[in-house]
């Protein structure tokens, strides 16, 4: 004979005309083990009508015990009892405070309707109902975020100012799978090419990324060395930072800044791909034109890569003045360029983004030549040369 099968938690739901859990209390209350029961006496049926009075007992046993001994027990036939995964879950369900209980619109008990509990009270069910529906709201709003992500209407930046580690630890597959579904969905790239260039200290970096802010796109930094594009990811800008000719061929720069071919670009592990780049910002020492020695294909090559920079460039001089400077295609053999001033410099983007530094390179040369002043000025009055006190370099020009 096989032998019954013993069971922990369960659920006991009869009639009132059929059944009287009095016997169930006491001997629950005798045995090891947690429960609570509540009397129905509210409910509705679907065409209005009210259901008859009945009682819901969920119990979790210390001790297994075969169904048989349950109902002898319960006084109560095994068709009635209910075997249950989660103990919490289906106390919640006794008063009507799980989601779809409140989706059917049912009624929803309080502690009044407890007629017996072991180790359970109402005010800890329902205290769990409010912390899971504060936890249902926020996974709601996780999705709702991360499809927003995957439709390419917020950045990557907006994700992770909202997304915790344990959200990321329930969702990552999700997020995952909305980056695959962005790069899809931006197979056809629309991608800008900027150009900036000035001497070190300008500000270059500063303006790339200030530029990168008012689109309010997701920024990649290259990193040094050949790979410049190890640890991208899916970012909307990238910012080739400080770009030197041999850091990429000619060839090579060709396809990374093409906006008509969506192809991966090298890297030093593995094939980066660049689909989704909306703004790529080159900045270097060097013009466009003094990247590469383009000698004889001048008017092949390099108006090629002109025309990818919209035959621009932005150029910073050492007093944070900006200019805007255009290729003139058809004399492109003088390498001729218009250039107009822009209404702006590098100080208001250094205020905007609340930086505090000063421009240019001679930064160093005016201190030095402002300490070489104070050391003579000082040797002049005691014929001994000082170190300069901290209020001497109040007049320094930084």
């Amino acid at each position: 004979m096989e032998k019954e099968k013993r069971i922990r938690m369960f659920e006991l739901m009869n009639y009132d005309e059929f059944w009287n859990p009095s016997k169930a209390l006491e001997w629950l209350n005798k045995v090891a083990c947690d429960f609570i029961a509540v009397t129905h006496d509210k409910d509705v049926q679907k065409d209005g009508s009210k259901k008859n009075k009945h009682y819901h007992v969920v119990v979790r046993l210390k001790d297994a015990r075969t169904l048989t001994e349950i109902a002898e027990k319960c006084d109560i036939e095994k068709q009635y009892i209910e075997i249950k995964n989660k103990f919490k879950d289906a106390c919640a369900y006794c008063f009507h405070l799980t989601s779809n209980a409140r989706k059917e619109n049912k009624y929803q008990y309080d502690g009044s309707a407890v007629i017996g509990s072991k180790h359970v009270t109402y005010e800890e069910i329902f205290q769990r109902s409010v912390d899971y529906d504060v936890k249902a709201e926020r996974d709601k709003k996780i999705k709702e975020l991360l499809y927003k992500y995957g439709d390419c209407l917020i950045t990557r930046a907006d994700v992770m100012k909202q997304l915790s580690a344990e959200d990321y630890d329930k969702f990552g597959l999700t997020f995952r799978k909305m980056k695959e579904y962005r790069i899809m969905k931006v197979r056809n790239r629309e991608m800008n090419v900027i150009y900036i260039t000035g001497p070190s200290g300008s500000g270059k970096t500063t303006l790339a990324k200030y530029f990168a802010r008012i689109f309010n796109y997701d920024v990649f930094v290259s990193g040094s060395g050949k790979d410049v594009l190890d640890g991208y990811d899916k970012e909307e800008c990238i910012i080739l930072d400080d770009l030197r000719g041999d850091v990429f061929t000619k060839a090579e720069l060709f396809k990374l800044t093409d906006n008509n071919t969506n192809s991966s670009v090298k890297s030093r592990f593995h094939n980066k791909d660049i689909s989704f780049c909306k703004l790529m910002i080159i900045t270097s020492i060097k013009a466009p034109h003094d990247l590469y020695n383009w000698n004889e294909d001048i008017q092949e090559s390099f108006k090629q890569f002109a025309r990818r920079l919209n035959n621009k460039y932005v150029f910073i001089d050492t007093l944070g003045d900006v200019f805007e400077k255009t290729y003139d295609i058809d004399g492109l053999g003088d390498l001729v360029c218009k250039s107009v001033k822009q209404p702006f410099n590098m100080v208001n983007v250094f205020q905007i983004l609340h930086i505090e530094r000063k421009l240019g390179p001679d930064t160093m040369d005016v201190l030095f030549k402002r300490v070489k002043e104070v050391a003579e000025e000082e040797e002049r009055k005691s014929s001994k040369v000082e170190k300069i006190s901290l209020n001497d370099t109040d007049d320094l020009p930084f």
